[in-house]
């Protein structure tokens, strides 16, 4: 019984001692884990949320880039059968086949230091006689032309790119030059009804581009008497670009026939 009474006396000591000495640290530790909790599960949540994110958006991009990839090949299938029906129709005439190359080229050195429109180009089998036109990412970037008989890419910015353009839903024609910040349409017939956010494509008929390449769109237009000038914002983005596609456009007939003037 003594034991017993010994025993409980130490025990509510023992009671007593803790909530004088320890409850603030227990009331702490007890307010303090349900927050600890509930963060973790915050952060697993926050994070499989994230996951979630990503793993949609990485569908939702494949899902898109699958109906572009499905849309491209269609209409390079049909491309390929125009391209077919216009090549029998040539063949009939007489006339040669219409058959562009586009050559991969890689942008090797600038040409002077501090002029970043004229770049040498590592060019395979390049005609020092020929000009050619250039594509970066599918847009219009520039021309490529002979520099003591080397292969140089005149880039957008360079004012001596020119090139043959159509602008507008109606295609009026007009002479590309470019530009440090913009490029110019001149000589654009003052009939013609053009407007800002006209596009700008290439004509062909100058056989540096074949039709329809995007050059980019209107961003402001001129009046004179007897023509029009448009100022162009172009698509292609030249920020130090390291490889080009060239484009071959003129046939083995037209280069005879132009040497023989």
């Amino acid at each position: 019984m003594i034991k017993n009474k010994f025993f409980l006396a130490v025990l509510l000591g023992a009671i007593l001692y803790i909530s004088v000495n320890y409850t603030p640290v227990l009331r702490q530790q007890a307010l303090t884990l349900p927050l600890q909790i509930k963060h973790y599960f915050l952060h697993v949540k926050e994070r499989m949320t994230r996951q979630a994110e990503t793993f949609f958006s990485q569908k939702a991009k494949i899902a898109e880039l699958k109906t572009a990839l499905e849309k491209c090949t269609s209409q390079a299938q049909l491309s390929t059968a125009f391209a077919s029906r216009l090549n029998h129709f040539l063949e009939e005439s007489r006339l040669k086949k219409y058959d562009p190359r586009l050559i991969l080229v890689q942008g090797l050195s600038y040409v002077k230091l501090g002029d970043f429109s004229r770049l040498w180009l590592d060019f395979p089998d390049f005609n020092s006689s020929k000009i050619y036109g250039l594509l970066y990412r599918g847009y219009v970037a520039g021309i490529v032309d002979a520099e003591a008989g080397h292969p140089v890419a005149r880039l957008l910015s360079n004012d001596k790119m020119v090139c043959s353009v159509r602008i507008g839903a109606q295609g009026d024609l007009g002479v590309l030059f470019g530009g440090k910040t913009f490029l110019s349409v001149k000589y654009i017939p003052s009939y013609a009804e053009i407007k800002r956010g006209d596009e700008v494509t290439t004509s062909g008929n100058d056989n540096i581009f074949y039709e329809g390449v995007k050059v980019g769109k209107v961003v402001a237009i001129e009046s004179y008497n007897l023509y029009k000038t448009a100022a162009v914002e172009p698509y292609a983005r030249l920020h130090d670009p390291h490889y080009f596609y060239a484009v071959d456009t003129r046939s083995e007939k037209i280069e005879e026939r132009n040497a023989t003037r």
